[in-house]
């Protein structure tokens, strides 16, 4: 069987300028050097995914770096016990996938498309050779790597010593949007969330109203909408960065 993922078509120019865009207004590449986005949008080709369809062979033989351009991907594993953990839902100029490439492992994640999704991936090989002739992008590479495991460890800290109320606001600021903006939605079902945090859907909704009540949020079935970022990040506290 190919495990290659399956083309929409070759890269076309405005493909390739729209995926250079969502590089250049994403806060985990607008840093990168321009000849470099300039290589990354051009070794990128598109993938566009219904609601709910998983992101090919990403649950153990993917060896592609995937960059989110429109809708989201829901990222999860199953449990021993059939459940199903929830780890982020990931907006536009969000990324994964990478840990895997640079890796050389398996990987153990189902990520599905939230809403009808367009998706550019990288070629893991292609990604590699990249970086080992431009070695400044290996430090940018290496840092996104390094702050995700930082914030892997934060979170396990969160569900395991911090309250409710504060470990809710602060995986909302966590899942920032990678695209900025100054009311930023994040798409994500009420029950994710719930499933994010290890607590009941009916504990979560309650926080939840409590910071409606109180401006900072407005909830909906698919998103939850920031409405007051200076005040969140005075709730959640020190330490934060944002997948």
């Amino acid at each position: 069987m190919d495990a290659r993922p399956r083309l929409v078509a070759a890269t076309r120019p405005r493909e390739s300028a729209a995926i250079r865009r969502t590089l250049e207004n994403s806060v985990y590449f607008r840093d990168v050097a321009a000849r470099d986005l300039d290589r990354l949008a051009q070794l990128a080709r598109p993938r566009r995914l219904h609601n709910a369809e998983r992101v090919e062979h990403a649950g153990g033989y993917d060896t592609h770096l995937w960059i989110i351009l429109s809708g989201a991907v829901r990222i999860s594993t199953s449990t021993a016990k059939g459940g199903e953990h929830v780890y982020a839902v990931l907006g536009p100029g969000n990324y994964f996938g990478l840990a895997t490439v640079i890796g050389k492992g398996v990987g153990t994640i189902d990520a599905r498309a939230f809403g009808a999704t367009e998706l550019a991936w990288i070629d893991g090989a292609a990604l590699m050779r990249l970086l080992d002739d431009r070695p400044p992008l290996w430090r940018h590479f290496g840092a996104l790597l390094s702050d995700r495991l930082m914030i892997a460890l934060r979170l396990l800290r969160d569900n395991t010593a911090s309250p409710l109320p504060e470990r809710l606001v602060r995986r909302l600021l966590v899942l920032l949007p990678a695209i900025e903006a100054a009311e930023p939605v994040l798409p994500m079902t009420q029950a994710d969330l719930a499933r994010m945090l290890g607590t009941s859907r009916s504990r979560a909704n309650a926080e939840l109203r409590r910071l409606e009540s109180d401006g900072l949020v407005r909830s909906g079935y698919r998103g939850i909408t920031l409405l007051d970022l200076p005040r969140l990040r005075t709730l959640a506290g020190k330490d934060l960065k944002a997948f």
